[in-house]
């Protein structure tokens, strides 16, 4: 547990020291809470006004299953921190899940941290109690602004359970024509003795002047950021198919999100069930 935690504060130290080299840009990072979409990289003008320095945020997520399995909910409370200007942006969350009588917490610290014009890192550590949560996870993806409008993210994640742990390299790129954004990720989770792959794509379209947007998404397989995911130790084995629909609106200072997501889940154990996820998030800018 000591070297988890070490792990832990240098990789949340190190986003600072990455923060230190940044030069002036346009970019700005664009983030939504589902277990489908990670943050996007979008050109903005310079003359743009500055966006507010803090933000507060709530988030549930309510988990429907089929064969009379118990419901699950997952509910977080944020505190996001733009630093000089967004060239960092550091996140602090607690999140606790809850599954008939049993709960549990998880604590998250990530930061975004913009690297000149066309180049942004993403670095995110978790510890938790280990009773529904893994015990530890740290990550790290690296994004890059290509011609024409595409982005490639090329990362990695690290996740230990008690019985288990996992490595998972991802390869990811995204597509902006118009009002239209398109995500593709790949996850190639490595275990002791055995490879899984797993994909998501999203599709967002922007509405009013790109304040809004309309996002579709859908995937197989396990990617082992899904917050919707009992990590059960053969949760990775689960040849999970998913599509989900969402909304987000801003109303300035607010800013409201919803989404709705269906999975199919069939365990390489022969068990089979349906799941329905439910996501809502208010976040508040001063």
């Amino acid at each position: 547990m000591y070297f988890k935690t070490l792990l832990f504060f240098i990789l949340f130290i190190s986003g600072g020291i990455f923060g230190q080299n940044e030069i002036s840009d346009s970019i700005n990072i664009y983030s939504e809470e589902t277990s489908a979409v990670l943050p996007a990289l979008k050109s903005q003008n310079d003359s743009l006004p500055v966006k507010p320095q803090n933000q507060v945020g709530v988030m549930h997520l309510q988990s429907v299953y089929g064969s009379g399995l118990a419901t699950m909910s997952i509910t977080s409370v944020q505190y996001l921190r733009r630093i000089n200007n967004e060239k960092v942006t550091l996140i602090g969350r607690v999140n606790l899940r809850a599954r008939a009588k049993n709960s549990s917490v998880k604590y998250d610290l990530e930061t975004y941290v913009k690297h000149g014009k066309k180049h942004y890192s993403f670095l995110s550590a978790s510890v938790s109690d280990e009773k529904m949560f893994p015990g530890f996870e740290a990550s790290y993806s690296f994004y890059s602004a290509l011609p024409k409008g595409f982005e490639l993210e090329t990362g990695v994640k690290y996740l230990s359970a008690q019985n288990f742990s996992l490595f998972t390299p991802i390869l990811g790129a995204s597509k902006e024509f118009g009002n239209n954004l398109v995500t593709f990720r790949n996850f190639f989770t490595l275990t002791e003795s055995q490879f899984f792959y797993a994909n998501t794509i999203a599709w967002k379209n922007f509405l009013n002047e790109k304040r809004d947007y309309l996002s579709l998404m859908t995937g197989f397989g396990n990617a082992p950021d899904s917050k919707n995911i009992d990590f059960s130790e053969e949760f990775i084995s689960n040849e999970s198919f998913f599509v989900g629909l969402g909304y987000e609106k801003n109303l300035k200072p607010l800013k409201l999100s919803a989404s709705s997501v269906y999975n199919r889940n069939n365990y390489s154990i022969g068990r089979q069930f349906n799941q329905f996820d439910f996501y809502l998030n208010l976040f508040y800018d001063f």
